[in-house]
């Protein structure tokens, strides 16, 4: 291959790389959020077509027909969800709003006790005699109210932006419906027409990557959830015995930290024990360092069989992912930084970057090559 004809390649390769990023980076969410009913559509498609196929391969009943059936289960859920937003969730927000307040002035407290009770054991040390925390318990005391209020005033007053966007909402929601049907529905004639418009060699390459991508992503996925819930009725039965206040929704948070690969229980229990522990509280800081102990083995003894070495991440590259996620999008870029990270890894795996990591070594080889200095010349 000559020179000029190789770099031209490697230039088409680099552009259309750089192409590809900038349009994931800046087109692609805008044409998520735009096209979202049809987004939502196809994903509970995928979710309801291997219901749908027993339907018609077991029951004998006819695609289009178990489609209208999925539609109608959805929309069902869709009712008594609403239902329960107007009826059971405002009444229960009132209550847990009450008890933040009761909460921050119990954590202010028992975080001036624990400090007390810290600096006096540092006053017992002669080298940490010149250590003041006298004003860490009441630093953290103004912390959590401005916390606290900070996160319920959004709340309530976000309730007042939803219900103006109703018939949005109720407008993509019937869009959303309507394209799961038509997505599970004509799901073959849909396939035969995107077949058409593909080429040989990228629908092998697509069909592949996609198998990789399932495989791994929905396989983590659904080992991590199930792992959570089962974390989940640990903590919550845990903090249930220790008399903790709303104990289902705080082990709810507890599960959702330990789901994530770098945190884990251990993030919330042992600041939390540690508290409880200078504050003179020895029971629940017992409670709750055993109470960890149960979930970290529990968590340790069934995440191999559930997870398993084929969809699991290295934990470098998942504190990696996490942080690069966390700088471009805040909390919610971190969490969605895993799953984007196992698309990144299984699409390097099955080859799809091999043409650009060859046109950089190319680069490289011929960059070293070019500089070395020979001494005959």
């Amino acid at each position: 291959m000559k020179q000029s004809t190789k770099y031209l390649k490697i230039l088409c390769n680099l552009l259309v790389a750089v192409a590809g990023l900038l349009f994931l980076v800046f087109v692609f969410p805008g044409l998520l959020r735009y096209f979202l009913p049809f987004v939502c559509g196809f994903v509970l498609s995928l979710i309801a077509n291997p219901v749908v196929r027993f339907l018609e391969k077991k029951i004998k009943i006819k695609r289009k027909y178990g489609s209208v059936l999925m539609i109608a289960a959805v929309i069902g859920a869709v009712v008594l969800a609403c239902y329960g937003v107007d009826n059971v969730i405002p009444p229960i927000i009132k209550k847990y709003k009450i008890y933040l307040q009761k909460m921050n002035q119990d954590a202010g407290a028992e975080l001036q006790r624990a400090a007390d009770q810290l600096q006096a054991i540092i006053d017992k040390i002669p080298f940490l005699q010149d250590v003041d925390l006298s004003g860490i318990g009441e630093s953290m005391g103004v912390y959590l109210k401005e916390f606290m209020s900070d996160i319920s005033a959004p709340t309530f007053g976000a309730i007042g932006g939803i219900a103006k966007q109703i018939p949005d909402v109720l407008f993509g929601v019937v869009m959303g419906l309507l394209a799961t049907y038509f997505f599970i529905a004509d799901r073959d004639r849909l396939l035969l027409f995107i077949e058409n418009h593909m080429s040989e060699s990228f629908r092998t390459h697509v069909s592949r990557a996609w198998r990789q991508i399932v495989k791994a992503v929905g396989g983590y996925f659904q080992a991590q959830f199930k792992i959570m819930l089962i974390i989940y009725v640990i903590i919550w039965i845990g903090l249930a015995i220790l008399g903790v206040n709303y104990a289902w929704l705080i082990g709810f948070g507890i599960a959702f930290l330990d789901m994530l690969p770098v945190f884990g229980a251990g993030a919330v229990l042992w600041p939390w024990a540690a508290v409880k522990l200078f504050s003179g509280n020895y029971v629940d800081a017992l409670g709750m360092i055993i109470l960890y102990a149960i979930a970290l083995t529990v968590h340790q003894l069934v995440q191999p069989k559930l997870v398993g070495d084929s969809v699991g991440m290295d934990p470098f590259a998942a504190l990696f992912f996490m942080y690069i996620g966390y700088k471009v999008s805040g909390v919610f870029g971190m969490i969605v930084a895993i799953p984007v990270g196992m698309i990144l890894i299984n699409l390097y795996e099955v080859g799809a970057f091999d043409t650009l990591i060859w046109c950089w070594k190319e680069i490289v080889t011929d960059f070293n090559n070019f500089r070395k200095v020979r001494k005959d010349e």
